[in-house]
């Protein structure tokens, strides 16, 4: 592993992984607010929403922001220019469905089950929202992740600070518009000057960029708009089978997931740059030897979340969410499929293999959707948590096939990934029904903690020297999570 390279992926990740868990935990922690200011109706109708403002932006924005990684092979010395176009382009499609959308209002906010007004706060968002995500991707690539911190933090803390006080002082009847307003009217404006920065910064509209970001991004759209589908549906669907209240038991309780998804959300996103260059040096082995260890490190940390899921439930939404507890258990076992197909997919990705990646998950996506309208009908809401699990581990094994065909299918080692799984769901769901038995839950979180503390302190000076070095075998090899020649 190159030094230099690693230690920068290191810090890099470090400090996404402090800032997502920062704004997650904003959310969580106001999470719990929300419930008890909000009636059940209005938090699932605002599930639907946040749904929706998710499935929808891939269609809005067309995601180019997914080009930058390779523009930066390419258009090394041009990437503002580049960046620039494929913002303005973004806004430009964003614009166009929304006036489209207008016209067709009445039928467009009932087939989504929102109103009017949050219709226009929603593609207003989508305009904007484009050079964020642009911005954000150069910094990715760039480990800038001082930069991505402050476009990241603050918008984020006034947004969520905001919906919370408009929410105390609205009336019951606006609390919904309330939190949409104070939360997105935010990000909006913060967008808007991003907008002007990158646009303004570049200064330039070509159609060769387009042309280069479009066949990189399109099928890509199909693919992250197939995912949101895996990922998000499962509540859209929930409040048009079942209704809001359902809705919002299930939504409730996907927030508790936030603590496991947050952890790999933030270590791909140093994750992935650092696999491309690996891979553009030909240095193929040195991934998988470090992804092995932190595979196992994240199965073991959803397996005790998922102990201590009847706590967080609680905390999250009170008494009144308790019902939902089933669901907690399937839907974080579900971030351990996501995250080892992830890792195939990074491949597919380099090798440019959108197509491969859009197909994959347009199978799980309508496997997901077949079994929801099958299972929610039968047995209700929870069954979405399972269905969701499923299509996530069918992902796993349809790139798995795919990156055979690339050859590259040694990088990882699939028995081992498939043995973690298989491990993982068996714990999980074992675990889930020692939720009565909290004394027993509490000895085995508190053993698992005690260890923990006492091992960092035993190897404190070690751990201490690595990183000053900021050298993540180094750390991973004192861990005995990776053998010491490697």
């Amino acid at each position: 592993m190159d030094e230099t390279v690693g230690r920068k992926a290191l810090k890099a990740g470090t400090w996404y992984t402090i800032c997502t868990f920062i704004l997650k935990g904003l959310t969580f922690i106001t999470t719990p607010i929300f419930t008890r200011l909000m009636s059940e109706e209005a938090v699932g109708s605002y599930a639907n929403f946040a749904a929706w403002v998710t499935i929808l932006t891939s269609v809005a924005t067309l995601d180019l922001y997914t080009s930058v990684s390779l523009a930066h092979f390419e258009y090394k010395d041009r990437l503002k220019e580049f960046m620039s176009t494929i913002t303005l382009m973004g806004s430009l499609v964003s614009a166009v469905l929304y006036g489209i959308c207008v016209l067709f209002r009445d039928q467009v906010t009932e087939v989504l089950g929102i109103s009017e007004y949050m219709m226009h706060v929603m593609f207003i968002y989508f305009i904007v929202s484009p050079a964020v995500s642009i911005l954000h991707s150069k910094f990715r690539i760039y480990l800038q992740y001082k930069y991505t911190l402050i476009t990241s933090l603050l918008p984020a803390i006034f947004s969520i600070l905001t919906a919370v006080l408009m929410v105390v002082l609205s009336e019951e009847k606006d609390k919904l518009n309330a939190r949409v307003t104070g939360y997105y009217g935010v990000w909006i404006l913060a967008s808007a000057g991003i907008f002007l920065y990158v646009v303004l910064k570049g200064r330039c509209f070509k159609l060769e960029y387009v042309k280069f970001a479009l066949p990189v991004a399109l099928p890509l759209i199909l693919h992250t708009l197939s995912n949101t589908i895996l990922s998000s549906s499962d509540r859209v669907m929930i409040k048009k089978m079942c209704g809001d209240t359902e809705a919002a038991l299930y939504s409730v309780a996907y927030s508790c997931a936030m603590v496991v998804a947050v952890l790999w959300t933030s270590v791909n996103q140093a994750w992935g740059p650092w696999c491309y260059e690996k891979m553009h040096r030909g240095e193929d082995k040195d991934i998988g030897r470090v992804a092995r260890p932190i595979i196992l490190v994240f199965a073991g940390v959803v397996i005790l979340v998922i102990l201590l899921a009847p706590e967080l439930l609680l905390l999250m939404g009170g008494e009144k969410y308790m019902p939902a507890l089933p669901v907690v258990a399937p839907v974080m076992l579900g971030y351990v499929a996501q995250m080892l197909y992830t890792l195939y997919v990074n491949i597919e990705y380099y090798h440019k293999k959108q197509k491969q990646i859009m197909l994959g998950t347009m199978i799980a996506a309508a496997i997901n959707v077949v079994l929801n309208v099958i299972f929610i009908n039968l047995f209700g809401y929870a069954a979405a948590a399972y269905t969701t699990l499923a299509g996530y581990v069918a992902l796993l094994f349809i790139h798995y096939s795919f990156v055979r065909r690339i050859g590259k299918q040694d990088i990882y080692d699939m028995k081992f990934n498939v043995m973690v799984l298989a491990g993982s769901l068996a714990l999980g769901i074992g675990v889930s029904f020692l939720y009565p038995l909290s004394i027993l839950r509490y000895l085995l979180v508190g053993a698992c903690g005690g260890f923990l503390i006492i091992f960092l302190y035993r190897r404190r000076k070690e751990l201490k020297a690595c990183l000053r070095k900021k050298d993540i075998a180094g750390i991973l090899t004192i861990c005995h999570l990776m053998k010491k020649e490697d």
